[in-house]
């Protein structure tokens, strides 16, 4: 019947960005946020791995490194799509961020550490809080 003034009805299944409310279009910036984050820890990563003396072997180094650039193009692929009258976009960012968090705990904690355990954990409590606003259709 009424469709919310923010949705277009162009068929595609994509809201008008545009018009999005502030909390979809904070979700999107801290998705991008997130996944720059990762993105220059993964090449981070990649620099030291010559340099670190380590136990690890160095395939399992770079595999790491690989994890976390494929975490930053979820992310960016998340930060896109959320908003986007699809539920795929809101339960896959939840499980992703939940996740991130789960790992970010489990290991060796520093201020890279923090700053995404932060972002993550604002971003969750974003989408848990305002869940009405990025399942409506």
């Amino acid at each position: 019947m009424n469709e919310p003034s923010t949705k277009t009805n162009s068929g595609s299944g994509e809201s008008d960005t545009k018009s999005s409310p502030p909390v979809v279009t904070s979700a999107r910036w801290l998705f991008v946020l997130l996944g720059l984050t990762w993105l220059v820890i993964g090449i981070a990563s990649i620099f030291r791995l010559g340099t670190a003396s380590s136990v690890v072997p160095e395939i399992v180094l770079w595999i790491f490194a690989a994890l976390m650039f494929i975490n930053a193009l979820l992310l960016f692929w998340l930060g896109w799509g959320i908003g986007r009258d699809n539920r795929l976009y809101y339960y896959f960012g939840i499980l992703l961020l939940a996740v991130n968090v789960l790992l970010t705990l489990m290991d060796d904690f520093g201020t890279l550490d923090l700053i995404t355990l932060v972002i993550n954990i604002s971003l969750l409590v974003l989408l848990i809080g305002w869940r009405s606003i990025f399942l409506s259709k």
